[in-house]
């Protein structure tokens, strides 16, 4: 037994003296450099195979099997004593760029408007619509539609008469504008147009009806007296000015204002009477003459309306 316990303590005490040189030898083991890691990347390979109980490698060889990536090495541990020498990288940030935002001035000149505009409008031919197109930039054409119905009492040449009044206007009209940036224009063209007026003649005091300075009984010798006042000219030409252009490039809405004139040619006076009872043919004949010259009488105090006074507000919108 004394023999045996020797035999084992031996082995211990060469194991731990084996142990304690492989410590000693890893702990001199000279530091590991780049040239050491660039040559020893492809290590020769040891013919004679390991002996049992002994490291067949060192700590060098081991990290020389592994390649070492330097840099991404110094990225995870830069305040290794290897980093010491390698430079810095800081990203490169591209600079924001800064967008200028476009000006009221220049949105509104490249608004897309389409050439075409409307105009609602309230005017001496009545309550309507323009449509307006752009031909060229200086030069516009419109069509419009005007109308109006009203009842009222009126007086012509001391006769009082119970009146409709009836507008109906077609407009083809060319505006021109001088500038193209400003809103002044020129218009001419054709009015197509029905307007007139009819009336019934009122007693006076509910008692006579007044016809050429001389009154008659409206019960028993003149019981009605008609009239419709016309204009000679159904196609009548149309000049004026204005200011506004409705299809401005750039532009939707705007304010449109006209004053021109329309020649719709002397007015022309219908009157019909209505005999009563009473009316003897000698009656009838002098009634009769005076009615003609009541009627030439009434067109003389209308005939300021040859030239058919026009003026028109509105607002325009271009699509």
């Amino acid at each position: 037994m004394t023999v045996t316990a020797g035999l084992v303590m031996g082995a211990s005490i060469n194991q731990v003296v084996i142990a304690e040189e492989v410590i000693a030898e890893s702990i001199t083991q000279p530091a590991v450099t780049n040239e050491v890691i660039a040559t020893s990347i492809t290590p020769e390979k040891s013919e004679t195979p390991p002996q049992p109980g002994t490291f067949s490698q060192s700590a060098g060889d081991l990290l020389a099997k592994r390649p070492l990536d330097l840099d991404q090495f110094c990225k995870n541990y830069p305040l290794n004593s290897r980093c010491t020498n390698q430079p810095v990288t800081t990203p490169v940030t591209k600079p924001e760029e800064v967008k200028s935002e476009p000006t009221g001035e220049k949105s509104e000149t490249s608004a897309k408007t389409s050439g075409w505009a409307i105009t609602p409008e309230i005017s001496t031919l009545g309550v309507g619509a323009t449509v307006t197109k752009s031909i060229t930039p200086n030069v516009n054409a419109k069509l419009g539609i005007n109308g109006l119905g009203i009842s009222r009492d009126v007086t012509v040449s001391d006769v009082d008469y119970k009146a409709n009044l009836n507008l109906f206007n077609v407009s083809t009209l060319i505006d021109y504008h001088p500038w193209q940036k400003g809103g002044f224009r020129l218009t001419g063209g054709l009015v197509f147009q029905d307007n007139n007026l009819e009336g019934t003649g009122k007693p006076k005091n509910g008692v006579t009806i007044r016809i050429n300075d001389k009154d008659y009984n409206s019960t028993t010798v003149l019981t009605s007296l008609n009239a419709k006042v016309s204009f000679e000219n159904s196609v009548a030409p149309y000049i004026g000015l204005g200011w506004s252009n409705a299809v401005k490039p750039g532009k939707h809405w705007g304010f449109s204002a006209n004053l021109g004139a329309m020649f719709s040619g002397s007015p022309k006076v219908l009157l019909t009477p209505g005999f009563g009872p009473d009316a003897t043919p000698a009656l009838q004949q002098e009634i009769n003459t005076n009615i003609e010259a009541e009627r030439k009488k009434q067109e003389s105090d209308l005939d300021w309306l040859s030239i058919y006074p026009v003026f028109s507000i509105g607002v325009s919108y271009q699509f």
